[in-house]
């Protein structure tokens, strides 16, 4: 990146920026440090870090200053407090990193400084009001533990012993928990040390319950005392149903992911064209952040195919066509491999003399980890309320039905815009009409039996008048004295729509699959056109001998299938000899007999989900080995095909062909007994003549 660009990205506005000597002497600074410490540039060049340092953090900051010195390290970010010209005290995120010299002495320093003063101030104030979230938190319906740095438990909630089945004490004293799979002990393992080097997790793992083994989606945090690492917390939620029905609907994948720490900001210049923009520069830091090797890989992408949701990238182009910059603005970004992120993005535009946006130059800055734990817990009640404010499910605690705590989750669920517009209202006014009933018995079961209440599936009333589907669960605490009862919400609407979309697609599948099934049936009575209709017949039989012997559905769809392609082998027969009007000579029968395997071989590279290659390649073995072409015997053969040779037998003698007339169907009928457990299955010949016997099926041009 050239000094011209470096310098527009220096000036921006959009962070405070700062190089300074290993003497902590302002070298430069920009204008947006200027005004966040109130100094003008040349007041603020006379100082040093140590004259605007607060007293109390000068320590904190000259101990990395001196590994910097050392040579330990190069780069270090940490938190502080700077004051301000006007005597106040600001808190501040600073990230340097040291050029050095070729004597690897430290030439200079480059910093970024970002204001969290209202973040610092939102946390005091969570502290303060901690108190009345700690019952909901005992008793919510997930686990939560933490645990100290050898990996003993300090703290875990009710819940974490109903869902384990495990008392205190035989959680207390050891290292993580004895409920663990065995096989996923040592993934916990290496994500607890990962979480004590500062790192959040999110990760599945399973856990021994009474039922069996359940599963679980953990989020780990490191715990903070005074600055140092001093274990980890984490909360789970049970996701076995969820798991189960992923896995049946074929749409499992992994739900977790873990965070980056430590991601530089990341600085580009790009074009707003219509057609998805283009890079024009990124720095290193950016092109990593996304998964590319290096800037020039980078470069090639389309600036939208960066943004996971094209909303989100038309928003911000809206918002920096009309105000000339956007800043702060948080999106979810698209890593390379496909992955999202979370990024603060801050941007100016850069007009041309007729006023158009030639490009915007921006910072991106990685908050995935800020967003996960954001308002970061220092002391055990301080996760409380963030357990519950931030938590996805939607909570609500209601006294005699009537709601008394709400968390956000909830709110959006019901497209509330304050806690007002549900605080003192009936929950009975957000459950849908079918379903008050029900709520009004699992409440009252609740209640009297003081037992947690198994989710079910239920609809609401949003505000504005949709509902919605969800998954409850209820359990009874007490809250501020009052029994009461806690339940928790998730919205499924995205799962009822995959599981709509796959049903929609199967149906498409399977009318696809009928209409090859049908071209390749037509393709073989084209060749053949004195058995035109044959294959037809036989799966119309086939499936009738099939229903009476009650068999499964799926079999008999995977037979009618076979039936309908067991002379696709014909294909491959010279067209004359199909259509011959005199008897075969024994070369031309000999040549007729390939047509099974033939067939099969055309077959077995459709991936049918039957044996429909294995059917019509056995369809015209015999029961005692006298068949074709492998001379199968008994159950060598399979049923599929035990069946598909009786009633071809039965059709073929049936049908008129140009070297004989119709044999008939009592002729057919005889046969098939004469044979019955030499040449053809018993059982299959009993349901065919029971068939033509009770008039469950007729030749209708026969």
């Amino acid at each position: 990146m050239n000094m011209d660009i470096f310098n527009s990205y220096f000036e921006l506005g959009l962070i405070g920026m700062a190089i300074t000597s290993p003497e902590k002497d302002f070298i430069e600074v920009n204008s947006y440090l200027c005004e966040m410490l109130g100094y003008s540039k040349k007041e603020l060049l006379k100082k040093k870090w140590s004259d605007l340092t607060h007293p109390e953090d000068q320590e904190l900051n000259d101990k990395f200053q001196k590994r910097v010195l050392a040579g330990d390290i190069n780069a270090y970010t940490l938190e502080k407090r700077l004051i301000h010209k006007d005597g106040s005290t600001i808190h501040v995120s600073i990230s340097s990193k040291s050029s050095r010299k070729q004597d690897g002495s430290v030439s200079e320093f480059f910093s970024l400084v970002q204001d969290i003063t209202e973040r610092k101030r939102a946390e005091d104030e969570i502290r303060k009001s901690e108190l009345k979230y700690r019952t909901v938190v005992e008793n919510a319906t997930e686990m939560i533990w933490q645990l100290d740095r050898e990996g003993n438990f300090v703290f875990f909630n009710k819940f974490a012993e109903q869902i384990s089945s495990m008392k205190s004490d035989e959680w207390k004293g050891r290292q993580f928990s004895p409920a663990i799979h065995p096989d996923d002990l040592e993934k916990v393992k290496n994500v607890f040390v990962d979480t004590l080097s500062g790192n959040t997790n999110e990760y599945e793992v399973r856990i021994l319950v009474a039922e069996g083994i359940a599963e679980l989606i953990v989020q780990t945090l490191p715990v903070y005392t005074d600055g140092e690492i001093t274990g980890t917390l984490s909360f789970g939620r049970n996701i076995t149903e969820e798991k189960r029905a992923e896995r049946a609907l074929k749409e499992s994948e992994k739900r977790y992911r873990t965070l980056l720490n430590n991601v530089p900001i990341g600085i580009f210049r790009s074009t707003i064209a219509p057609e998805g923009g283009t890079f024009l520069s990124v720095n290193p830091a950016l092109a990593r952040m996304f998964g590319y090797a290096d800037p020039q890989n980078m470069i090639r992408t389309r600036v939208s195919d960066c943004y996971q949701s094209s909303e989100d990238r038309n928003k911000f182009i809206t918002n920096i066509s009309h105000d000339g910059s956007v800043s702060g603005y948080e999106v979810q970004l698209k890593r390379k491999d496909g992955s999202n992120f979370w990024d603060s993005l801050s941007a100016k535009a850069v007009k041309d003399e007729n006023n158009k946006i030639k490009y915007i130059d921006g910072v991106l800055e990685d908050i995935t980890e800020r967003k996960s734990i954001q308002e970061a817990l220092r002391e055990s009640e301080e996760r409380y309320r963030r357990l519950l404010d931030h938590n996805p499910a939607a909570i609500v605690v209601h006294v005699d039905g009537k709601i008394v705590y709400v968390n956000k989750a909830s709110l959006d669920l019901v497209a509330a815009s304050s806690p007002e517009d549900a605080l003192g209202k009936q929950i009975l006014d957000f459950v849908h009409p079918d379903y008050r009933e029900i709520v009004l018995e699992r409440v009252k079961q609740c209640q009297t039996e003081e037992k947690f209440a198994k989710p079910i599936e239920e609809k609401f009333l949003r505000l504005d008048g949709k509902s919605v589907d969800v998954e409850v669960t209820a359990i009874p605490i007490t809250y501020q004295g009052k029994p009461a009862s806690q339940v928790v919400f998730w919205d499924i609407t995205s799962r009822k729509q995959v599981e709509d979309s796959i049903q929609n697609n199967l149906n498409e599948l399977n009318k696809t699959l009928k209409g090859t099934v049908d071209a390749l049936s037509y393709a073989v009575e084209t060749r053949d056109p004195y058995t035109a209709g044959h294959q037809k017949e036989v799966a119309k039989i086939a499936c009738a001998v099939a229903e009476e012997m009650g068999l499964p559905e799926d079999l008999i769809e995977g037979l009618r299938v076979a039936s309908l392609l067991h002379d696709i082998g014909k294909i491959k027969i010279p067209a004359e000899i199909l259509s011959k009007p005199t008897l075969l000579t024994d070369i031309e029968y000999e040549l007729i007999k390939t047509h099974p395997q033939a067939g099969h071989e055309i077959l077995k590279t459709i991936s049918f989900p039957w044996p429909v290659g294995k059917i019509v390649l056995q369809h015209q073995e015999r029961m005692d080995g006298s068949g074709y072409p492998n001379n199968l015997k008994g159950d060598e053969i399979c049923m599929e095909a035990r069946i598909l040779g009786v009633v071809d037998v039965v059709e073929a003698m049936c049908a008129h062909r140009p070297y004989r007339s119709s044999r008939g169907i009592e002729e057919a009928i005889e046969e098939i007994k004469q044979n019955r457990g030499r040449l053809y299955d018993a059982t299959v010949v009993d349901a065919c003549l029971r068939l033509f016997k009770e008039d469950k099926y007729s030749f209708a041009s026969k």
